[in-house]
Formats: structure tokens, sequence, C-alpha cells
């Protein structure tokens, strides 16, 4: 067996749940005890899959902003969504250097949106039903239903 984070949450989820919880006679303490072994076994399934969201979030706000470059009418707004759309593929994989990112789009997600509210024109609309989209696609992405 291969020793990774996964299998390491996995093992103390597992400890928690079926070796100490049964040991312990208060009732308030073992349901604290499970809520634990709840919490790890939240952090495994999101640490398994947390890079590909958030790589796969990051191509979604790229794809909106290279469309939307090309209908923004602030020159500066548009070079800058240009800059991410275009930005390399190749990326550092590290948790923390993909959270950087995703703020850094998700700030000019916001000001993207802020500029097609302030305006009314077709091709505003379109823009925000397409920052909607991608909305929906991240969130329903980090929460399956089933």
């Amino acid at each position: 067996m291969k020793l990774r984070r996964t299998t390491i949450l996995a093992g103390i989820e597992h400890t928690l749940r079926e070796k100490i919880a049964p040991l312990i006679g208060d009732d308030f303490a073992r349901n604290d005890l499970y809520m634990t072994a709840t919490l790890v076994s939240i952090e495994r399934e999101e640490r398994d899959t947390m890079v590909a969201l958030m790589v796969e979030e990051h191509e979604r706000l790229r794809a909106l902003f290279g469309d939307a470059a090309s209908v923004i009418e602030d020159p500066a707004l548009g070079d800058r969504l240009k800059a991410a759309a275009q930005a390399p593929v190749r990326q550092n994989l590290r948790i923390s250097a993909l959270e950087k990112v995703t703020g850094e789009l998700r700030d000019l997600l916001v000001e993207l949106h802020r500029y097609v509210e302030a305006r009314d024109d077709a091709a505003a609309r379109d823009l925000d039903r397409a920052i909607w989209r991608a909305i929906r696609d991240t969130e329903d992405a980090r929460n399956p239903r089933g």
C-alpha cells in the first residue's frame, strides 16, 4: 500500500469511528468524536479532487475571459482579460499556488462582472449570462448532486 495523504486521512477516520468512539462512554464526547471523523472524511474527499477542480475552474474562467476580451470596450480591462486568457498552460500545481491564481482570476471575474452590469446592451447581457454559467458550473463541480 502506498502511503498517501488520502490514505492517512482514511486511516485516521477509521480509527476514530471504529476503534476509539466505541470506547467512549460519554454520549456528548462520542458524538463529538464522530463529528471529528466526519470532518476528516470531508477533508479526505476534498483533498482528492481539489487540484482537478481548481484547474478546471481556471480553464473555465480563462475561456470566459478570452471570449469577453473581444467585446470589452475598456482597453485596460480588455488587455488584462487577454493576458489572463493566454496564460501558459503549464502551471505550478501546488495547492497554495493554485489558490493564489484562483483568487486572482476571481478578482478579475468580479471586475468583469461589475463592468458588464454597468452596461445595458446585448453583448453585456450575453456576458452576464456567461459569467453566471461559469459560476454555476464551478459550484456544481464542487457540489455534485447524487
